[in-house]
């Protein structure tokens, strides 16, 4: 797997930033559906800051809501009562999450396993299925997420996309999505360390300086 490049310095700041004012309202909820789900609840912030940058009443203009920006077939099929209330959101966003990675074939381990799930949640799993498609072509792994990883961008080359049905997907800002979500998570991880020796407010208002 490739190095992952640091974090900008504008995103670092505002991510620590919002980390002490918005984070501790909402991580109680993504802890409960980790906890239901068996997914790192560090993982699910990080995933919903790249999506929301935890806003709760965030929507897209394609029609996306609230923390995990579902879509609204989305929030009905994990059965979502309020898109727009965290607690609801955040375990439909993390029950979704845990359906894809099981969609996943089963041969698949992880760490590959959950950054193909993380590129379905955002893209698709259809497209995440054209990538690997389009790996396997190019003579590389379609189970290896560095693989299917330099193939995402491809999605929107018409030379490649017309083969399929689902045709033309922003594989490239799939492939950074998920990569920033595990430099975010790694953040995370790092503040939960330093906040059990230090305390967790204190901590996380240093940082934000």
């Amino acid at each position: 797997m490739r190095k992952r490049a640091r974090l900008p310095k504008v995103l670092a700041r505002d991510f620590y930033r919002h980390a002490n004012s918005r984070l501790p309202a909402l991580e109680p909820h993504f802890r409960a559906a980790a906890a239901e789900t068996g997914l790192d609840w560090k993982l699910l912030a990080s995933l919903a800051y790249q999506e929301s940058r935890w806003l709760p009443r965030a929507r897209s203009p394609q029609g996306a809501l609230g923390v995990m920006m579902l879509m609204p077939e989305t929030a009905k099929e994990m059965r979502v009562q309020n898109p727009l209330a965290p607690s609801d959101n955040i375990h439909g966003g993390a029950m979704y999450l845990a359906s894809l990675k099981r969609r996943i074939p089963r041969r698949i381990r992880d760490p590959d396993r959950t950054w193909l799930a993380l590129a379905a949640y955002n893209v698709g799993l259809g497209h995440v299925e054209n990538a690997r498609i389009i790996a396997q072509m190019r003579g590389l792994n379609p189970d290896r997420w560095k693989d299917v990883r330099s193939s995402l961008p491809l999605l929107s080359d018409p030379a490649w996309h017309t083969r399929f049905a689902l045709g033309y997907a922003r594989g490239e800002e799939t492939a950074q999505l998920v990569e920033r979500t595990f430099q975010f998570a790694a953040v995370l991880e790092s503040i939960e360390v330093l906040a059990a020796e230090s305390g967790t407010a204190s901590r996380r208002e240093e940082l934000a300086q």
